[in-house]
């Protein structure tokens, strides 16, 4: 009976103390995932590119060492008054299948990588982090080392604003300081790592391609969205040239003031010469250093006229095609979307 009764206490102590085994090291297991998944560099950088691909970006910008405050753009090597306008989570990418590497390095400090898809295109991208303590001896925390966000320094050329994700932009309004003439304009605007902006603009005359910029944190990158005349611009000016030299074939005198075409006769003018437009010039505008321009082009215009030979007297009706060159030395596009043309030989 001893031998029985020792076996029945032995067996309950044994499972008891299995049970136990199985909890500390299910209690293990779980502590390893959670500091994995919160306390470990990737799961940190995990939890700020969750907040993105939430288009949360409060919550992504509240995590430690992110915020862009104007010491970490300084510590960064920023410029400190950038923009805030694209700092919206409205204008975030869609962010999907999203790989961290393992982090790499030694002692506090720590890069992980992190890949992913941005609106269905592949993105690779670097933080640094750091560790700032431990909760409880032995559950790391994390900071950004050097902020996530970056810059983009976005030029506009020969427009003076932007879109982005339907939001107009005027990188004036940003940089207040540039010259109302300026042909072209920028700005530098904060934008967090790794966000992909597609950048265009549409106006009533001009038009550029779509380009896309990618954040990087802690650094600028450059781009720039170039305004090209559209076939209304063109139309528009060759409508306003064409008026221009109508006008001048009004003027029945063989040199019309002001204008790009004109003859010299050695005779005497009978009655009064008139000009016809045969061939206007053909517009063709390109960039100059403050406004459009366009270089000369030719068009010819039809004179009639009687003359009297000063040598014998004889009188002679003459019919002509004359060649003649013009070009526009500044076409702007003012405020109200009509425009300013001077004309030049």
């Amino acid at each position: 009976m001893g031998g029985v009764d020792r076996r029945r206490v032995v067996l309950p102590v044994l499972l008891w103390s299995g049970l136990g085994v199985l909890l500390v090291a299910a209690f293990l297991a779980a502590l390893g995932a959670v500091q994995r998944a919160y306390y470990s560099p990737e799961g940190f950088v995990s939890a700020y590119l969750s907040s993105l691909a939430s288009h949360d970006l409060p919550a992504a910008l509240s995590m430690p060492g992110a915020a862009p405050t104007k010491a970490a753009l300084s510590h960064a090597g920023l410029p400190a008054g950038a923009s805030v306008e694209l700092l919206r989570s409205d204008l975030l990418p869609a962010v999907s299948g999203v790989r961290i590497d393992p982090a790499s390095g030694s002692g506090d400090r720590r890069t992980v990588t992190a890949r992913l898809l941005a609106d269905g295109r592949p993105v690779t991208t670097t933080f640094e982090v750091r560790q700032t303590g431990a909760i409880l001896g032995f559950l790391p925390t994390w900071e950004f080392a050097t902020t996530p966000v970056g810059v983009a320094h976005i030029t506009v050329a020969h427009a003076q604003t932007f879109t982005v994700g339907g939001h107009t932009v005027s990188p004036r309004a940003a940089d207040p300081s540039q010259p109302a003439s300026s042909f072209s304009v920028s700005a530098d605007y904060l934008v967090p790592a790794p966000a992909v902006y597609t950048l265009d603009h549409t106006s009533k005359y001009l038009r550029a391609d779509s380009v896309r910029v990618q954040a990087t944190g802690g650094r600028v990158v450059d781009v720039t969205v170039d305004a090209q005349p559209d076939a209304a611009f063109t139309a528009a000016v060759q409508k306003e040239l064409n008026g221009f030299l109508d006008e001048c074939a009004k003027q029945q005198v063989l040199q019309p003031a002001g204008c790009p075409f004109g003859v010299v006769i050695d005779d005497r003018v009978q009655g009064v010469p008139t000009w016809k437009m045969v061939q206007y010039p053909e517009v063709h505008l390109v960039p100059g250093a403050t406004s459009w321009t366009m270089s000369q082009a030719v068009g010819i215009v039809h004179l009639s006229v009687t003359v009297q030979s000063i040598f014998d007297g004889t009188v002679e009706h003459r019919e002509s095609d004359e060649k003649f060159g013009v070009s526009l030395t500044s076409v702007v596009i003012r405020p109200d979307g009509s425009l300013d043309i001077v004309v030049g030989e």
